[in-house]
């Protein structure tokens, strides 16, 4: 579901600072919100500061968010902050060259060169030939 960007609610919070917000931008500009940000039943932001923060410098709106109900549970709500941010683990070196490397192939397939750009034309004549006849 999609609220008014303007109408979530943010407290304290566990991480004071949202840091470098680029790399998150660039992707939310791609492809758009990945996963939704976490709102209790209160618009009140639970999980997703950093999301919340680059939609808002990206200036949209409104944004994708799931409602979980925590009836003002102060320790289930300072939960979900947590444990959002527990088990996240940034790419490495490799893996990100592995994904460049990879898009590039999809974008930019290798062109064929010499003799198999010459089979390959031999190849359609003859097919073409046998289609003819």
């Amino acid at each position: 579901m999609k609220i008014k960007t303007d109408e979530i609610k943010v407290g304290k919070r566990i991480r004071s600072e949202a840091g470098d917000l680029a790399t998150l931008k660039d992707s939310i500009k791609t492809i758009g919100l990945i996963n939704p940000i976490i709102l209790n039943e209160n618009n009140e932001l639970l999980s997703g500061f950093r999301r919340y923060q680059a939609c808002k410098e990206l200036e949209m709106e409104e944004i994708e968010v799931k409602i979980v109900t925590t009836a003002n549970d102060k320790v289930k709500e300072l939960d979900w902050e947590y444990h959002e941010n527990l088990g996240r683990k940034e790419l490495s070196i490799q893996d990100r060259e592995m994904y460049f490397s990879e898009r590039k192939q999809l974008v930019e397939p290798p062109r064929q060169k010499g003799v198999l750009v010459w089979i390959k034309k031999i190849w359609e004549k003859i097919l073409s030939f046998f289609k003819k006849s």
